[in-house]
This record gives structure tokens, sequence and C-alpha cells, in this order.
């Protein structure tokens, strides 16, 4: 057996694989139905956990849109937790808590714990600490949200008890081309959320719009080992309910009303720190249904890359490479779309075929960078493979 066969075996059946998660997921995306909220009443005390780091353009808008929040403001709570900021966010902060006093808003300071490097998640963890409702709420402080996005998430758990809920997430003023490319692309990422989710292996979420219980947060405290690692404070988190209380117990809300925005990254140097910050917690996946997909995606485009490049020079190679890379497009294709639909971006899809060849580039080459190199984030330069840390 010659090695390009041996090429060409190992690329089928990686790409077999791969296949048949995306299959796995497009069945998901299929069975997933957009939820529509009753008229009941909410019942539950929902406090909502803003982790905040230089936020000062950002955090007066983030805090306006949940003062707008069609939720009973007695029923509902915010609390930002200040990480070092060296800006005015702390001092804007408190201009609204004094502009809005019948707004329950509360800001409290991170305390850096030992010589870790897990800012975001002691800051989350000391909003919870802080906090009093019994469903959690996380965001960022530079997203945007519609008034119906807590009683959206409120109506949900009340209706079906997910012991955590996975939210859309969504790009907004999108400008650039650049930007309409990682729209499109973080589309993918989404519509991989919620399909793998709602065939009971959920692989991602983001902590942008997320919402757990408090109870089950604490039920997992003493099980979290994942400190060690500077990102990852919603998968890290997901992980560990998955593991206390089934897959079942994780549910993804599909609903327009419940899309939490944000904006892209202007530059290819923040999109490539921001891909490599999220890939440096692979090493610390315990979930080993979402260690091997990450495994056979990171193969997958990988191999196919190296298969387009070898296909310079040989003709079956490149065939090979090209028949592969169409049937993932075809087969990944409507669960994008649908994901668009939802977030009124259909226009987006002209871009998909360029989205899909720049997809192995990037995933091929920040899938060994981010175990690897320090990163910056908030200003901070961080190491993957160190507990040290720079202010």
């Amino acid at each position: 057996m010659t090695t390009l066969n041996i090429l060409l075996a190992i690329i089928l059946v990686i790409s077999s694989l791969y296949f048949i998660v995306i299959i796995l997921i497009l069945s998901g995306i299929v069975r997933l139905k957009q939820y529509k909220k009753t008229g009941n009443n909410p019942l539950s005390k929902i406090s909502i956990i803003i982790p905040a780091r230089n936020e000062e353009e950002n955090i007066g808008n983030c805090l306006m849109d949940l003062f707008h929040q069609n939720y009973p403001h007695d029923q509902l709570e915010v609390v930002v937790v200040n990480d070092a900021s060296t800006d005015r966010t702390e001092e804007m902060v408190n201009e609204f808590v004094t502009l809005h006093p019948g707004f329950h808003l509360k800001l409290i300071r991170n305390v850096p714990v030992g010589n870790d490097q897990a800012f975001k998640k002691h800051s989350i963890h000391a909003g919870i600490t802080a906090s009093s409702g019994n469903l959690i709420v996380t965001t960022d402080a530079d997203t945007r949200s519609g008034p119906g996005w807590i009683s959206s998430l409120a109506g949900f758990y009340e209706q079906y008890h997910p012991k955590m809920i996975l939210g859309t997430v969504a790009f907004l003023e999108e400008k650039s081309f650049f930007e309409r490319l990682q729209s499109l692309e973080f589309a993918g990422m989404i519509a991989a959320t919620a399909g793998s989710c709602t065939m009971g292996f959920p692989l991602m979420c983001n902590g942008a719009n997320l919402a757990f219980e408090r109870s089950a947060y604490q039920n997992i405290l003493n099980a979290r080992d994942d400190f060690r690692f500077p990102s990852g404070d919603d998968q890290f988190l997901m992980m560990k309910i998955v593991k206390e209380h089934g897959a079942a117990s994780v549910r993804f809300l599909l609903s327009e009303e419940s899309i939490v925005f944000t904006k892209a990254k202007k530059t290819l140097a923040e999109f490539f720190s921001q891909r490599i910050r999220w890939v440096s917690k692979n090493r610390g996946y315990s979930d080993h249904k979402v260690s091997a997909v990450a495994i056979i995606t990171y193969l997958f485009n990988l191999l196919s890359l190296v298969g387009l490049i070898t296909g310079v020079f040989n003709r079956k190679v490149l065939l090979y490479a090209l028949i592969l890379l169409g049937i993932k497009m075809v087969l990944e294709l409507p669960a994008v779309f649908r994901i668009l639909l939802l977030t009124r971006r259909p226009g987006l899809l002209f871009l998909y075929p360029l989205t899909q060849l720049l997809n192995l580039f990037y995933v091929s080459v920040v899938g060994i960078l981010g175990n690897v190199i320090p990163y910056k984030w908030k200003g901070r330069k961080i190491n993957p493979v160190s507990r040290q840390s720079q202010a």
C-alpha cells in the first residue's frame, strides 16, 4: 500500500466520522422547535452576572438594555463585577445606580485568588456569591439585548426546568467584509451548539447568553478543577453540569427574543487572539464526547488543508479533497441557514464558500497555537501553559 493510499484512507476515515457528527447536529437543528412564550406570569428570581474589565465604552448600553427588560424589576437583580478595570467602568456603573435608584444593581470588585489566570471565572463566582436569584444568567459587558431576553429565558426555564439553558449569540453592526465573514462563521458555531445539545451531546456554549440554576452551580463547586485554565468559564461549567445531571438537563433556547448581540473583532490580530483564547481550554476537557469531536473536527480541517495543498502536485488528491469539502458544505448549509434566518442575516449566505475555505486555514493554525502560545486579553498577557499572569 503506497503512502498516498494510506493518506487517502486516513482522510476517508476521519471524514466519515466528521460527517456523522455533522449529520447528528443537522438532525438536532431539524428537531429543534422555536420557543414561544406563554402568558404565564414569571415566578423566578433572576440574577444577571456581568464580569467587566475596561468596558467604559460598552457597560452603559448593556445596563440600559437590562433596565428596559420586560421582566418585573422586583424579580431581577444585576451584579456587575469590576475585574481590576483601569478605565471609568466602575464610575459609570455607580452613575447608573444613582440615575436608576429603583433598579436592583450591585457593583462589587473581584479579588484575585492565588496566582492562577482564571480572572473571569473568579469574577463570575464572586458575582454569584453576591447574588440571591435561583436562576443565574451570565452575559458580557459588551453585549446588547432586546427587552424580551430575560422573560424568554424565565418562561423557558419555568416550562421545562432544565439545569442549564444555552442561548443564541450573534454579531451586530457588521460593517466590514471581515466582520461579515465572522458573523457567518459564528452562525455555524451556534448551529453546532444548538444541534448537538438537542441530540444529547452538548459540545459548546457561550457565556454571553447562558443561564443555570443556582443549585446546579453549587452542586458542582467541589468538583471544579478548571481554574488552572484561563478560559472556559462557560464550557467547563456546562460539562460539569452534564456529568452531574445528565445531558438532558441542558437545553438550547431557540427564540428570536432571546438573542444576545455582540460585536465582531475589527482586526485579524484581535480575531486570532480571541480564538487562541478559546482553544487554550481544550486541554482541560473532561467530557470524552466533546474531546473526541474536537479532535475529529481539527483533523478533518487539517487533512483537508493538506489535501488541497498536496493536490497541487497530484490531481487525485485534489479531487478527493474537493469532494469531501463539497460534502461538508452541503451537510452544514441547512443548519447554518436556520441560524441566519433566526438572526435575520440570510444575506450573508453568499460568503459561505469563502468562509468554508478560510476555516480550513484558521482552524488548522489556531488548533496548535491555542495550546502553546501566550495571548492578550483585556490588557493582560495570558500564558495557557503557565499559572502565572501579568496584570
